[in-house]
């Protein structure tokens, strides 16, 4: 099997469905294809299953990103596993550029596409460089814009929403850190990759389509998971005590969004 795609659902039934039908219709080897969705809704996908050919994993309670995708890959078949947000649909051709990217050097372990919002503008933090303690603050004072190079070009880290993955090194570092519910997952997974040898990149002509953040209801608890993997993926990648500098210099933005945003 070449390529097995893994999706985790949650509050997103009709996106699901757009992005299955994006993957059936963009990816023309179905033969080497196994798609599986591990479903951490309450509500089942047996119409879904039925409708796109799946292997489904019905998990009914949220267990988180991590913890759903180490599910599936343990009956994923794939040479490489790509991940894909059930928000996200394929444009023609991305998966085939990622796969090419594979055969260019042996080394390249993960590979991620350009996510384009609501009028095909780039998304902010589809990939970037290393994330420290320092540049996770600064990034949301400074709010500098990514510029996207015309080649393939290396990078630290890809969005998790959407990245193709060696097995092979998957097998190797262990898949994805289960203590991430959401968030910092892809950058931690993209960090041990790079300490083991391999290469990250992106393909610029591989593109998806992100309709972001449709899966959380709520803002304020969204932004709570994300500021608990924060604090974890610092402390375990920099140390205890540049967890207290982070707390100390994101609080007008956790009091701002936890407490008083309106959204």
């Amino acid at each position: 099997m070449l390529l097995t795609i893994q999706i985790v659902n949650y509050n997103s039934r009709e996106n699901l469905r757009a992005c299955l039908y994006s993957v059936w219709k963009n990816f023309s080897d179905h033969k080497n294809l196994q798609v599986i969705v591990i479903n951490n809704d309450k509500e089942k996908l047996e119409d879904i299953q039925r409708e796109f050919r799946i292997e489904l994993i019905e998990k009914n309670e949220n267990i988180g990103f991590s913890k759903a995708h180490n599910l599936g890959l343990q009956i994923a078949k794939g040479k490489f596993i790509c991940f894909l947000n059930p928000d996200t649909k394929l444009f023609p051709l991305a998966i085939e550029k990622l796969l090419e990217v594979f055969s260019t050097d042996e080394k390249i372990g993960i590979a991620g596409p350009v996510h384009l919002g609501e009028g095909n503008v780039l998304e902010d933090n589809c990939f970037g460089f290393l994330k420290t303690p320092l540049s996770i603050i600064g990034s949301k004072i400074l709010q500098k814009k990514q510029t996207l190079p015309t080649s393939i070009f290396e990078t630290d880290w890809v969005s998790g929403g959407a990245m193709m993955v060696k097995k092979e090194l998957l097998l190797e570092i262990g898949g994805f850190d289960e203590n991430y519910f959401m968030y910092f997952e892809d950058v931690d997974l993209c960090l041990r990759a790079k300490k083991k040898g391999w290469k990250i990149v992106v393909h610029p002509e591989a593109k998806i389509f992100h309709k972001s953040g449709q899966s959380f209801s709520s803002y304020h608890k969204k932004k709570e998971y994300y500021y608990r993997s924060q604090v974890y993926y610092v402390k375990k990648n920099f140390g205890l005590g540049w967890v207290w500098l982070v707390k100390i210099l994101r609080l007008p933005f956790y009091i701002r969004n936890v407490y008083f945003s309106k959204r």
